[in-house]
């Protein structure tokens, strides 16, 4: 006697079931726990078992139809054993059955002919379903044609919709999904303590076994360290500074600093020209046109220095370091980036000797490679200001009607309002700012 295979009834209020995956097909031999099918409920997707040893005779429903709960959807028995005729049509007929899965001796007049379902006609038109239905089973990928219909006539809804594609989907927190992939955890069949299901982190199972119990690590400050949290805390503390930004259009610098680089490349020359000493030059041509941006605070006095000592901060393992290029006034674009590199190299090696980093009247601080646009440095006292040189990004704009793309560094300037004025600090900025734009000045 041929035994029917049902749509479970997993809980109180299920009211059907989705065929996922068929994992058999009409003729195959199964044993009792063998998978026969996936199915998809309203809370979770569950393996199907046969409660029996057999062949299968008829698989009635496609991969992808939904069921109502107890409704017969294959039949399994003994080989050339028929279906019954009963049980086959009433399976049938709320659902189509799978094309050529019945054997040929159920075809004939007297066998119940394979219904289509309601919502979803077999070579008929398309399911009847509202216009928000349709955009949102667009949108997720789903299809009208295994969505049951919940509206009142017989449509599609879009809730009808909603509820299908959370059925689909394994709800978890955002922390549990980070943790189960970082462990190799599925979460389909982990059946979650939340409402509906949902999995927390707790339901998780520990594959890695428990983790090891964190250890502080204290880690005693450098000399130098100790040094610049100091100065800096006293620049916070003592002086009233303000920050203003600006961009500069570095497009046309960029191509000539590449022309000079491939220059001194072919002559055999070992000098390369790096965007940072661009700026060094243009802030040095800055500050002597700007004689108050190249001053000290000292008291009740402003000192004007004779001299334009350029700070060049340097990012170390052993902590921050300002070696400072001396005289730069007196020197052109190539001459202060050898200085330049020289400093940076000595810094980094360990061999800056205290002197190097003394004296200085205004320091530049380049983040720009870190992917920084914009930030706040702290003024080195008792110097007058510092420049903040950030990342060059793209940007388009408009130029006689058409887009182009430039590349825009941002300049972040921070001043002692005690030294200088927002007006002062403004006009050297734009000065800083031209220079870059015009980088063939900076060779003059």
């Amino acid at each position: 006697m041929a035994n029917s295979i049902i749509m479970p009834k997993t809980g109180m209020a299920m009211e059907e079931g989705q065929i996922v995956e068929w994992k058999v097909k009409q003729g195959d031999k199964v044993r009792k726990g063998d998978v026969v099918a996936v199915i998809e409920t309203d809370k979770s997707t569950m393996e199907l078992e046969s409660d029996y040893d057999g062949m299968i005779l008829a698989l009635l429903y496609n991969a992808g139809d939904t069921v109502p709960v107890t409704r017969v959807i294959a039949w399994i028995g003994g080989e050339g054993e028929a279906v019954p005729q009963d049980g086959g049509a009433a399976s049938v007929s709320a659902g189509r059955a799978v094309s050529g899965q019945v054997s040929p001796g159920q075809a004939g007049p007297s066998a119940a002919p394979a219904a289509v379902s309601a919502f979803a006609p077999a070579g008929g038109p398309r399911p009847r379903a509202t216009p928000a239905a349709r955009a949102l089973a667009k949108e997720k990928g789903v299809a009208l044609a295994s969505i049951a219909p919940g509206g009142k006539s017989g449509e599609i809804t879009r809730a009808d919709v909603d509820a299908a594609v959370s059925a689909a989907e394994t709800s978890a927190t955002p922390l549990a999904r980070r943790i189960a992939e970082a462990e190799g955890v599925a979460l389909a069949g982990i059946r979650g303590s939340g409402h509906g299901g949902k999995i927390f982190s707790a339901d998780l199972p520990r594959l890695a076994g428990p983790r090891p119990a964190a250890v502080d690590t204290r880690v005693a400050l450098t000399n130098i360290q100790k040094i610049t949290g100091k100065r800096m805390l006293e620049s916070r503390q003592t002086i009233p500074e303000v920050t203003e930004h600006t961009g500069a259009d570095v497009t046309r610098m960029l191509e000539i600093r590449k022309e000079l680089n491939d220059g001194f490349s072919s002559a055999g020359l070992p000098s390369k020209i790096t965007v940072n000493d661009f700026v060094l030059a243009a802030v040095v041509k800055a500050l002597v046109s700007h004689p108050r941006m190249n001053s000290v605070f000292a008291g009740n006095e402003i000192v004007y220095k004779g001299s334009v000592n350029l700070g060049v901060a340097v990012a170390t393992e052993r902590g921050l370091l300002v070696p400072v290029i001396r005289d730069a006034q007196y020197m052109g674009l190539r001459e202060i980036s050898a200085a330049a590199a020289e400093l940076v190299a000595k810094a980094r090696g360990g061999k800056l000797s205290s002197d190097l980093m003394e004296g200085g009247t205004f320091t530049v601080s380049n983040v720009g490679m870190y992917g920084i646009t914009a930030f706040t440095p702290i003024i080195n006292p008792p110097e007058a200001g510092i420049l903040g040189v950030c990342a060059i990004e793209d940007q388009l704009k408009l130029e006689g009607g058409a887009v182009v793309n430039r590349k825009k560094m941002g300049l972040s300037l921070a001043f002692d309002h005690r030294i200088v004025d927002g007006a002062d600090s403004a006009v050297f900025l734009k000065n800083v700012k031209d220079l870059l734009e015009s980088p063939l000045l900076l060779m003059a």
